[in-house]
């Protein structure tokens, strides 16, 4: 018989977003198990990641914990992480840390892999029950986490314009102020040949009508 859902991780991935102090991404476990449910992070780059928290306990049904992952270095293709979930019992579940971790039966605990990307705009947000569905593949090597950090600098994730999208919205404008003019070339234009062209015809702007009252 399969085993029932301990937590809900949702999105189902790390999903990070880049800032100017490196690359954030967090994720929402809430606990589907009316007894308390403890959960562990484990990583395949323990010295990459910081992350908080790495071992905590939901002690009821509906509980949720916020889990913040930072990093200063690029995100990969192959960076994961493991995710241990386990129903405790309520003097278990009491002050849970790596320690009394250490303590528990492995036959008890499941693991499901948590995958990591960068976060892509309006991107659907989907969510994933851990009941022990996934585990990590022989050849992977998962470590404990030890590093931790302030979840109060958390300063969201933020979303740019990449520079393929400010170069559209400059060909599309400058279509625009070409279109008065035929027989000119449009299908390449970069920032600098639309600020001359731009100055130029603001120039022009003042100086045609001088033009015409002096010859007129």
């Amino acid at each position: 018989m399969a085993s029932l859902p301990l937590i809900r991780i949702s999105p189902s991935e790390f999903q990070f977003a880049q800032s100017r102090t490196g690359y954030t991404s967090r994720l929402r476990l809430t606990s589907l198990q009316h007894q308390a449910v403890g959960f562990k992070f484990k990583t395949n780059a323990p010295q990459k990641f910081l992350v908080k928290p790495v071992v905590f306990s939901l002690t009821n049904k509906g509980a949720t914990v916020d889990v913040v992952v930072k990093s200063t270095s690029p995100i990969t293709d192959v960076d994961r992480f493991l995710i241990q979930t386990v129903a405790l019992a309520p003097e278990e579940a009491e002050d849970l840390d790596s320690a009394k971790w250490r303590t528990l039966d492995p036959s008890r605990i499941m693991e499901d892999l948590i995958y990591c990307t960068m976060a892509r705009r309006r991107s659907s947000v989907s969510s994933v029950s851990s009941q022990g569905s996934a585990p990590p593949p022989a050849n992977l090597n998962m470590a404990a986490l030890s590093y931790v950090y302030d979840p109060y600098s958390y300063q969201g994730q933020s979303q740019y314009l990449d520079e393929k999208t400010g170069q559209k919205l400059a060909v599309g404008l400058a279509k625009r102020l070409y279109s008065v003019l035929p027989g000119i070339d449009i299908s390449e234009i970069s920032w600098p040949e639309f600020a001359l062209f731009a100055t130029t015809c603001f120039i022009l702007g003042f100086l045609l009508p001088l033009v015409r009252l002096m010859l007129f």
